[in-house]
C-alpha cells in the first residue's frame, strides 16, 4: 500500500505534502539512483543520493553476519575441556591442576576468560580463587596462577605453590571462548608420607628384663596406617611375620595436621635371639610400596658369653666352696673346744 508513502520524482520538491511520511516509494520505472530507503527528516524533503552498489554490499554484509551468527550458534556448546577426575598430591609440593582444550588450538586471548573455583566439601558453596578476562586478573588463593602463554594454546591449568592440607577439595575450571563455554572438575587429595625411626630399648628391671624394639612413625596423612613386624635369623634369612608381643598405640594428630604413631615389639631374647633382625613394615596411602626399616640385635661376643654363662657358674662354685670352708672351719673349732674342755677336766 502506498496511500501514505512519499513519492520522490520530478517536481516533488515543489509539492506541499502535509501528511505523515513513513516509507519512501520508488516506482518500478524509477532508477535506484536518488531513491533514499530511509525516511527523510521532513516529508517532502530532498533525499540524498545513494552511491552505486551500496544496497548490494549492505545486503551481502548482512547475509555474512547472519551466516556467521548461525555458525556461532551451531558451535555453541561444542567447546570442551579435559580435566583429571582425581589428583593425589603431596604435602608442600607445587601442583598444577589440569584444564585443557583437546588439540591445543590457538586462541585469541582477548575473547578468552577463565574462572577457577574451589570448595572443601561436596555440600559447601564454591569460592572463586582465580579469575581472568580481558585485562582483569585476580587470585584470592596466594600464588594461584594461569599462564597466559599457555592459555593462548588452550591450556587453562591452575598452578598452586606449596600445597597445604587445607587445599584439598574440588576444583572447578570454567573456560569461556566467546560465545562458547565449557567446564570440568578435579578432586584434589593431599597426602603426606611417613618418616620412620627404629631403635632398641635395652632390658631393665623396670620393664621386667624385656627388650623392646621401638618403631616411631611420624608426619603422615591421612591417619589410616598399617604397621607390621617381621623377623629373620642368621640361619634363616627369610623374613617371617611376628604376631605376638606387639603393642601399637593410636594415631595422634600433630600441630601441622599430620599424624604420628608408635609401635613396640617386646622381646625376651634367649642367647640364640642375638644376631636376629627385626623389621618394622609400614603401609600407607602415600606410599607406592611398603616402607621397611630393620634393626639387628648385637651378637654375643665370646667374652660376653663367658661372663654370661661361665661367670655365674664360677661365682656359684666360689660360694659353695666358701660355704664348705666355713662349715669345715666351724667343725674344727668345735673339735678344738671339746678337746680343751676335756683337758681342763683332767687337771
Amino acid at each position: 500500500m502506498t496511500s501514505q508513502s512519499c513519492q520522490r520524482g520530478p517536481g516533488s520538491a515543489h509539492t506541499n505534502y502535509k501528511g505523515p511520511c513513513r516509507t519512501a516509494f520508488c516506482s518500478h520505472t524509477s532508477s535506484l539512483r536518488g531513491c533514499n530507503l530511509e525516511p527523510p527528516n521532513r516529508c517532502g524533503g530532498q533525499s540524498k543520493p545513494v552511491p552505486p552498489g551500496t544496497v548490494g554490499s549492505s545486503w551481502v554484509t548482512g547475509l555474512l553476519r547472519m551466516l556467521l551468527l548461525l555458525w556461532y550458534m551451531s558451535m555453541a556448546g561444542g567447546l570442551e575441556v579435559k580435566t583429571t577426575e582425581t589428583q593425589t598430591v603431596f604435602l608442600h609440593d607445587n601442583v598444577t591442576v589440569p584444564c585443557k582444550i583437546p588439540g591445543s588450538p590457538h586462541l585469541n586471548i582477548t575473547i578468552v576468560g577463565i574462572i577457577w573455583s574451589w570448595k572443601k566439601e561436596r555440600n559447601e558453596s564454591a569460592a572463586s580463587i582465580y579469575q581472568f578476562y580481558g585485562s582483569y586478573r585476580e587470585a584470592t588463593r596466594p600464588g594461584a596462577n594461569v599462564s597466559l602463554l599457555g592459555l593462548e594454546w588452550g591450556d587453562a591449568s591452575l598452578y598452586l605453590p606449596r600445597i597445604e592440607l587445607s587445599d584439598a577439595g574440588e576444583y572447578r575450571c570454567k573456560l569461556v571462548v566467546t560465545p562458547q563455554q565449557a567446564e570440568g572438575t578435579t578432586r584434589l587429595d593431599v597426602v603426606a608420607s611417613p618418616a620412620m625411626k627404629l631403635f632398641v630399648k635395652p632390658a631393665t628391671e623396670r620393664n621386667g628384663e624385656e627388650e623392646f624394639v621401638i618403631c616411631k612413625v611420624d608426619g603422615f596423612y591421612p591417619a589410616a596406617i598399617d604397621i607390621k613386624w617381621e623377623e629373620s635369623t642368621l640361619n634363616d634369612p627369610h623374613f617371617r611375620a611376628i604376631t605376638e608381643g606387639i603393642i601399637t598405640g593410636p594415631a595422634v594428630r600433630n600441630d601441622d595436621g599430620t599424624f604420628s604413631v608408635t609401635s613396640s615389639l617386646a622381646l625376651k631374647p634367649a642367647l640364640e635371639d642375638h644376631g636376629n633382625t627385626f623389621t618394622c613394615v609400614v603401609s600407607h596411602r602415600s606410599l607406592l610400596d611398603s616402607k621397611r626399616l630393620s634393626v639387628t640385635l648385637p651378637e654375643k661376643r665370646p667374652m660376653e658369653i663367658y661372663f654370661t654363662i661361665v661367670g655365674p657358674c664360677v661365682l656359684l662354685g666360689l660360694v659353695i666352696v666358701y660355704c664348705l670352708w666355713r662349715w669345715g672351719s666351724g667343725r674344727v673349732r668345735q673339735g678344738n673346744k671339746d678337746l680343751w674342755a676335756a683337758e681342763m677336766m683332767l687337771l
